[in-house]
């Protein structure tokens, strides 16, 4: 028998259907072209048909992807140190707020490194969007967290002060995708032809919210992706927060070295750890983890724009090193030609907090 498309282990099709995107019919519903970001909306958020909605099936060695928490404890350890310096500048013990905490395995290992005190007397708070990982969370973490599904109810769980971190979110954020042509920058989306579906450009209708990029010419055939998406969810809560220090880590980096070596752009899939890329990337939505790389220039000035100059931004490996141990993990995420240079770690402050050794 033919086996179905999106699941390979299953001989009949059928069973499958309920759980596929029709992607022709989003289109035809967008009126023909449907951009990138919607797709990658769609895809990963669709509430019953996502990735993240109800494909995810676990993090790690045997699951969906690994992240640096699953590797070694030297994240949950950076983030301890950062979190009590934090507490000592603004005089007061901020909640511990985790957005995007996947299986929870970095909220353990912190939980583990705050020791009983600090772990009595410290709210753990995490926002999780996808109802399947707030299922591995509970079951993982019982009472020891408080989940919440958006920032706006988890700040005001926490009175809007808190420590926010996050560990490869803004990566998981749908983007919008342009390529550079001989006139001027086109944005790129899907159209149906030929009863396939296919990438076509047109014409920029509505201009980012933010990227440097697009002020300047390219080489033709160049694309890049900018995640209006984190813009608008950032600045939809940021004024609810008052204090505390927002801690923000993923790969990619600075405008100018992020697209030099990637001149076709960063937008890839994953499925049990193999990369998909080009057309394979729109065969089963909803069926497959979809990422780009971070423009941290686009970051800082969303974050310099609404923080004013709090902001400070440094290499995963310079974040990291004062508490790495002589562990092939601990040298792996520390590596600056590896891992500790790819990830970047972007703080941003709410409020001034006192500099260290003052009252």
């Amino acid at each position: 028998k033919p086996r179905c498309c999106a699941c390979w282990s299953n001989p009949n099709p059928d069973l499958c259907l309920p759980r596929m995107i029709r992607l022709s019919d989003h289109i035809a519903a967008a009126g023909g072209w449907l951009s990138l970001e919607a797709f990658m909306q769609l895809a990963l958020h669709h509430p019953q048909k996502g990735y993240y909605s109800s494909s995810i099936e676990n993090i790690g060695q045997r699951g969906d992807f690994s992240t640096t928490p699953t590797l070694s404890p030297i994240l949950a350890k950076a983030i301890v140190a950062h979190w009590k310096e934090a507490c000592s500048r603004c005089g007061r013990r901020l909640p511990l707020l985790e957005i995007g905490a996947g299986s929870g395995a970095l909220a353990v290992k912190i939980l583990e490194q705050l020791g009983f005190w600090n772990r009595l007397n410290t709210d753990y708070v995490i926002v999780e969007s996808s109802p399947r990982l707030r299922e591995f969370q509970h079951l993982l973490l019982g009472g020891r967290a408080k989940i919440y599904s958006t920032m706006e109810k988890a700040l005001k769980h926490c009175g809007g002060k808190a420590f926010i971190f996050s560990n490869e979110l803004v990566d998981a954020f749908p983007a919008r995708v342009f390529e550079y042509t001989e006139q001027d920058w086109k944005e790129v989306g899907l159209v149906v032809k030929n009863g396939a579906v296919r990438e076509e450009l047109r014409a920029v209708r509505q201009q980012p919210l933010f990227s440097h990029m697009l002020e300047y010419g390219s080489q033709p055939g160049q694309r890049v992706e900018i995640h209006d998406s984190y813009a608008r969810w950032f600045t939809s809560w940021l004024p609810l927060w008052n204090m505390g220090v927002m801690t923000v880590i993923d790969y990619g980096d600075e405008m100018e070295r992020l697209y030099y070596r990637r001149p076709r752009g960063s937008l890839r899939g994953y499925k049990s750890h193999q990369v998909l890329t080009g057309e394979e990337l729109y065969r089963n939505p909803g069926l497959t983890d979809l990422t780009c790389d971070v423009n941290f220039t686009d970051l800082r000035e969303l974050s310099r724009n609404w923080l004013g100059d709090r902001v400070t931004f440094m290499t995963q490996r310079d974040y990291l090193l004062p508490h790495a141990e002589n562990t092939p993990q601990d040298a792996f995420l520390t590596d600056e030609y590896g891992a500790g240079g790819h990830f970047h770690v972007l703080i941003q402050e709410r409020q001034r907090l006192q500099p260290e050794g003052t009252q």
